[in-house]
């Protein structure tokens, strides 16, 4: 078994290293308050008193933050730091909610996306990112609530 970094210094260097848009750092009660994890738990998290928290949970924080959930199996400050410098970390949220949505996907239906996305970048290329077809509307009844 993995010896993972405790989840507080996790939490820390995501705190420190993922500030507010104003450049200052998040308080409890605005995560709390955006994201619907309980101030408490959120304290307990933090403080190291809390170490095995419910996975929706921490799906909640790392969406909040805009990091991929596999943060959370950081062995190492160093690994924490290199995986938030990546660049897609910093990307748009949609590229986040592509990611987010792919990484609960089986093997096949993650290849079968990135096999999509390869046919619509050929595509883009092909009609200079114009004139490509409309994807077709879904109702959340035909694609259920992911």
């Amino acid at each position: 078994m993995k010896d993972y970094l405790p989840l507080a210094e996790q939490l820390k260097i995501l705190f420190d290293r993922r500030p507010h848009p104003s450049r200052r750092m998040y308080t409890l009660q605005e995560v709390s308050a955006q994201t619907g994890v309980s101030l408490a738990a959120i304290s307990q998290m933090r403080s190291g008193r809390s170490k095995n928290p419910q996975l929706n949970t921490m799906r909640t924080i790392a969406r909040f933050f805009g990091i991929p959930l596999r943060y959370f199996e950081t062995t190492s400050a160093d690994e924490c730091y290199a995986l938030l410098k990546q660049q897609w970390v910093d990307a748009p949220p949609s590229l986040n909610e592509i990611a987010f949505r792919a990484s609960v996907l089986s093997e096949k239906s993650q290849q079968d996306i990135l096999t999509l996305i390869k046919w619509v970048q050929a595509a883009e290329k092909q009609n200079n990112g114009d004139d490509l077809p409309s994807l077709p509307t879904l109702s959340d009844d035909e694609i259920g609530e992911a």
